[in-house]
């Protein structure tokens, strides 16, 4: 079945700072190879990621300060001294939906993602699959091994769809009003980040449907579910017949210069080939050359924390695991 929304009904927002720059520009730019005319609101957690940001003009983007941001949201700005930098990311998540939903006529659909994507086909699928729903959730869909991690929440914040309708906006608002509230990344009872309040919604509202394409939101946590070919044109295909809509590089670190360390190991999943030399070195590729094209930025502000004794002991045997086990990645041309 052949499904596209109008231009006007599909909006999408995300945020990153200069650290993840070339991330989200790689997500930005494969969602418009697919969907040339999505539009994309960007909030700029950096002044660095701004500037470079403005400079690059990059089509159907419109871009926020965080600055700006905070002014219109006294009661984000207000638990910001009590946050560390990632648990202050974290609670960005709803309220960055909340407030793209304002601007939205009615139906429109508003779709959170995060930074660290990679588009290979057009998402139409998806928004098939929503229809008649007010909110698009999609599971991490772990494999047997990684189950356990379910306590961290069923449901990946990797993509998050609101329709511009009561039931979508009181969700959405929800999830914003309980990001302030609370927001760390630490269990606390049935509350994990900005995640777990996803399973919350799917329980609470009405008109919350589970998208279950295989094809998206593949990443380290279920790849072993699922199989990945290339097919007779060279576009990706899972479980021998769903095309390949987006990756999820969640945990992706360059440990040194043109090597990189997928989060695969501490999973404990495969890392079959063509997920390795096909989807994750083009992939990394992708980032070193747009690396290239922003150039350096200076800045110091960062998610990542200082790491305790044992985090370090424990970061240490994850990297030597992945070595061993065949987990790094360089760029190569796919």
């Amino acid at each position: 079945m052949s499904y596209a929304l109008p231009p006007d009904m599909n909006r999408y927002c995300t945020y990153f700072d200069h650290h993840y720059l070339d991330r989200g520009l790689a997500m930005i730019r494969s969602l418009r190879c697919v969907e040339p005319d999505c539009r994309i609101s960007v909030l700029c957690l950096t002044p660095e990621c701004a500037r470079v940001m403005v400079r690059l003009h990059e089509p159907g983007v419109t871009l926020m300060q965080l600055a700006d941001f905070e002014r219109e949201n006294p009661d984000l700005l207000a638990v910001k001294d009590d946050r560390s930098l990632r648990d202050y990311y974290f609670t960005l998540s709803g309220c960055i939906v909340a407030s793209t939903l304002q601007a939205a006529g009615p139906g429109d659909v508003v779709t959170y993602l995060d930074s660290d994507l990679m588009f290979y086909s057009s998402p139409a699928p998806i928004f098939e699959a929503i229809t008649n729903a007010s909110v698009g959730l999609i599971r991490h869909r772990f494999h047997w091994w990684a189950k356990r991690l379910e306590k961290y929440g069923r449901f990946n914040v990797g993509w998050v769809s609101f329709r511009a309708d009561p039931t979508g906006r009181a969700a959405a608002q929800w999830w914003r009003n309980s990001c302030i509230e609370w927001c760390y990344g630490c269990i606390d009872g049935d509350r994990f980040a900005d995640q777990k309040y996803l399973d919350h919604i799917f329980q609470r509202f009405p008109h919350v449907i589970e998208v279950t394409h295989p094809g998206t939101n593949v990443g380290p946590w279920n790849i072993c579910r699922h199989s990945i070919t290339r097919g007779p044109d060279g576009a990706f295909v899972v479980d021998g017949k769903f095309p390949l809509i987006f990756f999820h590089f969640s945990g992706l670190k360059e440990i040194e210069p043109n090597v990189f360390l997928g989060s695969n190991v501490s999973y404990l999943g495969p890392f079959p080939t063509v997920v390795r030399n096909d989807i994750y070195g083009p992939y990394v590729a992708h980032l070193k050359r747009i690396q290239q094209e922003i150039g350096d930025i200076p800045g110091e502000a960062s998610i990542a924390e200082p790491l305790s004794l044992m985090e370090r002991l424990v970061a240490r045997i994850r990297l030597k695991a992945g070595r061993w086990a065949g987990h790094y990645v360089r760029p190569t041309s796919g």
